[in-house]
Formats: structure tokens, sequence, C-alpha cells
């Protein structure tokens, strides 16, 4: 049987749709909502290629080349990604110290293809993580496949010989084939299994949106494929007519999978992922089969040019975009920029250095070194290539040592100086919390008088200092806690960095149930971390319907969900009573001297103001519903009429501002 594999140019076709959505997703583009389905197909392309190359190569010969197989993999690999890194650390050192700090660090797990897992178990603090990621973070998809390049050839070596070795029979081959595609699919169906078990929407998903064990199945899905293309284990020879229906099917399931589902839906890990990996599964077959309008469309120049180059957009442009407009979505114009960019680096990158590396440049020159030239021609050629060799050692060496002196002296900043300091604050917080606590318990006991008394009969002032309020919040609220407790001195804060959105209602329930709080209404600010489910209904339903619960909007720029939260806080205010919108992210709109280096914490500017948007929300929804409290309360407070506080507004800050306290 002839097992010489055909080039599918429609495959390259497949590869730009694919390329295209990662770097749309990146860009913030609207179209593709989840445009990291593009990894997807690249992972399912990637196994069915290889492990085609493979079953020919192991039918063929009764092995596998490994020590070949890998160096082409690395030839094809790593001199692409090492260019991108080199010139990204220098770029970065220059131009913007946050990045270059994170690049350093994750240059060599980038380069020697670990980076998921150095991502996975080297978990940097929350804060290092806010803001622009490392411009190395996409290099996690090279070093899965690099670990499957690694692990699947042994598999089938070792399936090879379990069969009996090179046998040309038919029963040999039918034996192979079972064996292989049984133990390939059983290892899919694992990994389909750890994603969906490991998945909790209380806490971060990382460690199984780069896990190898986790992602692997998409690579042995298009694995399973070559086999069964490979064995003749699934019909080839459909009409054209069929082809396209099935191809057609997949690509439209992929595309409106992309534009229409959210990225921060649960959905991707309970089998959102299995089922954009069968789609393109099915793109791929069709493709693969008799030629057809879908796999002519898929083989258009436009689409066979950009999909040559794929890899080298793919490496180019998330850390141009970093460089650029720090992954925040930009107006048209810079956004075209980015991509021109991108794809002009991507160019040069295959033009110059991944085609003649991949070619064999490197070998065709340690030929002619070790050669022995018989004529004149000949002579002048090794000339030439040891000249260009001299050359060429001579400027590796210099840009490596530029490289390590660059990584060594250049000095680093951590993408929040007050990183240190940030934590120390959260530690001091929760025992402020702790004793606030123990100072309610004993009022409450001491209380003789519980008469209510209302807003409206109440200075501002006095409304203030009586109201006990739990604020529930992230690292955000970290920032503002010391200004939140003058405003509301009574009242508690409880915040944690990285807390999720959905551990808000634990929470909540920790205070109700272990710690006796009995207070007035809840602000709700841990929502800068995670998408939002169901966690409002539920924490407004555990309040009762009179209880006032107070929602802020979040300002994450370098995160897709952001739009989204605020959209469902300013519906879910407006759907529900007693609820209100404390608007964060229209205050703060247009006042970049309010954040940190990350464009999402606080300096003391944008702490304040935050605590004063607080302040005005809160005592807006006490007076407009004349929500009272007990007498008890103000029992500390200063009734005196020469300190009620008046309002004024600040034109800086777009909230009130008291006077005379």
């Amino acid at each position: 049987m002839n097992n010489k594999r055909r080039y599918i140019t429609g495959l390259d076709g497949l590869r730009a749709l694919a390329v295209v959505m990662v770097l749309a997703y990146h860009l913030r583009l609207d179209l593709f909502k989840s445009g990291f389905l593009g990894v997807t197909i690249f992972f399912v392309l990637s196994g069915y290629l290889i492990t085609g190359i493979l079953l020919s190569e192991v039918e063929e010969s009764g092995t596998i080349d490994l020590k070949n197989f890998w160096n082409r993999r690395i030839r094809r690999l790593v001199p692409a990604v090492m260019s991108m890194a080199v010139v990204i650390i220098f770029v970065s050192a220059i131009a913007n110290r946050v990045l270059f700090t994170k690049a350093c660090k994750d240059f060599l797990p980038s380069v020697l293809g670990f980076n998921n897992w150095w991502q996975i178990f080297n978990k940097v603090s929350y804060f290092e993580a806010t803001g622009a990621p490392s411009p190395f973070t996409h290099c996690w998809t090279l070093a899965i496949e690099s670990q499957f390049y690694l692990i699947y050839p042994l598999l089938i070596i070792a399936v090879f010989k379990l069969a009996g070795g090179r046998t040309d029979n038919a029963r040999a081959r039918a034996k192979r084939a079972l064996i292989l595609e049984c133990i390939t699919l059983f290892l899919a169906i694992v990994s389909v299994i750890l994603m969906a078990a490991l998945y909790n929407p209380a806490q971060d998903a990382s460690r199984i949106y780069y896990g190898t064990d986790t992602r692997a199945f998409s690579l042995l899905f298009g694995a399973l494929l070559a086999i069964m293309w490979h064995y003749h284990l699934i019909p080839m020879r459909l009409s054209s007519t069929v082809n396209t229906i099935i191809g057609s099917i997949g690509l439209l399931g992929l595309l409106l999978m992309s534009t229409l589902i959210s990225a921060s839906t649960g959905f991707w890990y309970k089998g959102g992922q299995f089922i954009a990996t069968l789609l393109t599964a099915l793109v791929i077959y069709a493709v693969s089969g008799k030629k057809s309008p879908l796999s002519r469309f898929l083989s258009n120049p436009v689409l066979k040019w950009i999909g040559d180059r794929s890899y080298s957009i793919y490496l180019w442009h998330y850390p141009i975009i970093l460089l650029i407009s720090k992954g925040i979505k930009s107006s048209f114009l810079i956004t075209l920029v980015e991509i021109i960019l991108s794809v002009g680096l991507a160019e040069l990158s295959y033009r110059f250095i991944e085609t003649p590396i991949r070619h064999g440049i490197i070998g065709e020159y340690i030929k002619i070194l070790q050669s022995k030239p018989a004529s004149r021609s000949e002579r002048r050629r090794k000339y030439q290539v040891q000249r260009n060799s001299r050359r060429a050692i001579i400027g590796s060496f210099v840009l490596a040592l530029s490289l390590v002196l660059c990584m060594a002296f250049v000095p680093k900043q951590k993408a929040l100086d007050t990183l240190s300091k940030r934590e120390a604050k959260a530690k001091e917080t929760s025992k402020v919390t702790d004793q606030k606590l123990a100072e309610q318990k004993k009022k409450a006991a001491a209380a003789k008088d519980s008469k209510t008394v209302h807003a409206a009969d109440l200075t501002d002032r006095q409304l203030r200092h009586g109201l006990n309020l739990l604020l529930i919040g992230d690292s955000i609220a970290v920032d503002v806690a010391d200004y939140y407790y003058k405003e509301f001195p009574n009242s508690i804060s409880d915040t944690k960095i990285g807390r999720l959105v959905s551990v808000g209602e634990q929470v909540y329930d920790s205070y109700v149930d272990e710690k006796g709080w009995d207070g007035d209404g809840v602000i709700f600010m841990a929502l800068s971390n995670s998408p939002i489910g169901d966690e409002l209904e539920s924490i407004r339903k555990k309040m009762g319907p009179d209880k006032p619960l107070f929602l802020t909007t979040v300002r994450v720029p370098h995160e897709t969900f952001g739009a989204e939260s605020n959209a469902k806080i300013r519906k879910f205010v407006e759907e529900n009573d007693h609820t209100y919108l404390i608007d964060w992210y229209g205050a703060s709109e247009g006042h970049s001297e309010y954040f940190d280096a990350d464009d999402t914490h606080l300096l003391p500017t944008g702490a304040k103001a935050y605590a004063k948007l607080i302040r005005k929300t809160v005592l807006k929804a006490y007076r407009e519903e004349n929500i009272g409290i007990p007498k008890s309360r103000l029992d500390d407070t200063n009734e005196d009429e020469s300190t009620d506080s008046t309002d004024s507004t600040n034109d800086n800050t777009g909230v009130t501002e008291e006077t005379n306290e």
C-alpha cells in the first residue's frame, strides 16, 4: 500500500482562519468573543498532521527515527520563538520595564517548551498576573505541542512493537490500528473528563486551561482522525457534495461558537472545547477527502499565504499588542498598526529564519564545511560558507552575551511597585475587621434601646457613623479599605486578594451564620477577578427582600469579561428592588491618575474617589427610601449641628465631597 502523504492546501486555509481568530481575540475585536478557539483548531491540526507523518514512517521502515523527528520539530519551532523572544527582551527593556521583567522570567520556559507548567507551578502573586501579562504567555500552546511531540511518537513505537513489529499482512495492520486507536481514544476521553472534573467556578481556571493533561484531547482527537484515515477505518471517497456539507457544518459551528458564546462562560470547560475539537475534526476530514468547493475556498491564495505564516503571526502578534496597547481594546488606527507590525515581523521571520532553517540550511553549511572541494567553484563556495559561518557565530555570541547582560543588569520593575504594601494592607485590614466585629458584638449586647431612627431624621454624619454595612471585596477593596472606614467607621470591610465572584456568597454566609453579623446592608465589590454567574441572585435571595444590596461596576481593561459583567450588574440593579449601583466604571472613566501600573488597582487618589462614590450612593439610597437604623448605634456619633456634613460637587472625581466635619 502507498502511504505517501499528499499536501493538502485546504488545511493551510483552516490554519489561517485559526490564527485570525486568535489575533482578533487578543485585539479585543467584538466579532470573535471566543477567538481562543483558534488554539483548539491548531491543536487538532497538529495532532492530525504529525500523527499521519509518524504512521507513514513507522509503517514504511518499522520504526521512527526519533532523533530525526525531534530535530525537525526543533528546527520548526525553536528558531522562530527564540528570535521573537530575543527581540522582545531588548525592545521591552527600553520601552516597557514591566513587560521586560515578566519576559525575563518566562524566557527559558518559553524557548525550552515548558511554559505551560511553568505558569501552573510557579504561581506568581495575583498582582503580578494582573494587568498586562507576560509577552510570552501565549507560548503555553507551543509547550503543549512540544510535549505531545516528545511523548506520542514513543507510544506509536511501543504499540508497533507490541503488535508484532513490521508485518505487511492485513491482520497485523488491523491489530496495530485497533490497539493504537483504542489507546488514543482512551487517553483523549480521560483528558476531556479531567478538564470537566477539575473545573471549579470558585477557583482560578488557569490550571485547567494550561495543563497538558487537560488540553491534550484536542491533539489526541486529531491523532485519532489520522489513525482512522491512515488505516482506512473511515470512508475516504465521499462525494464532493458530501464533503462540502460535512466540512461546512464543522466550520460554521466553529465560527458560531467563537462569535456568539462568551469567553468567560464555564461552558468551555464543561464540554465546549470538546465540541470545538470534534467540529475541527469534521472540517479536516472533509478537506482531506475529494476536492470540493469548501476545500477550494480554503485553498485560495490569500488564506494559503496567511496559513503558511500562521505560526510566525501567532508568535509575534501577542507581544506586539502588549507593547503598543497593553492588551487593552484600542482605536482603529492603533489596531491597524498592531496588525501590520505583527504580519510584517512574521513575514521577516518566515522568510529569513523559519524557511531557511526548516529546509536544512544549517546542515547544508556543515556538509560544505566538512567537504573537500574538487573544483574552483566548490572552493569558492566553501570559502563563502566559512566566511558567513564566522559572521554568524560571532554575531550569535555577541547577541547571546548582550541578552544575558541585558537580562542580568537592566533594572527590573514589578507590575505593581506597591505589591508588598498592598499584601501587608490586606493582612492589616483583616485584623481591623476582627476587632470591629468584636466591638459590634459588645455594643449589641449592651444596647438597651432598640428603637429605630429613620434616615430623614439624621444628619449625614450620624447616618454614616450609625450604619453597619458589610463590604465583601477583592484587592481593589484592599486599596479602598482605609478610606471606607473613614466614611463608615462602624461598618465591616472583608477583603481578600484574588477573591473570585463565586466566593462572595460563602463570605456572606460565614458572617451571618458563623459570626453573627446582622447589619444594615451589603456592598459587593468582589467582581474584578472573574465573570459573573448566578451569584448575584443567590446573595440577593439570602439577604431577603428588604435589606439594601450595593453592587459596583468594574474596570478591568486587561480582561475580556469586564463589559459583560458591567452589563449584568446594571441589569440586575434595574430588575431588583433595594438593589443599588455604585458605578465605579463610569466615575473612573478618563481618570488615569486613579490607577496603578496595571490600570486596575488604585493609587491613593483613586481609592479616595472610590470611597466617596460609595458614600454618595449609600447616603442617597438610605435617604430616598428613608431606611431606619437602631438608635443604640448613634450613641457614639457627634450630633452637633456644627459638625454636620454638606455636599458639594468635586469636579475632579465626579462624586460628592463633604465639608465642615
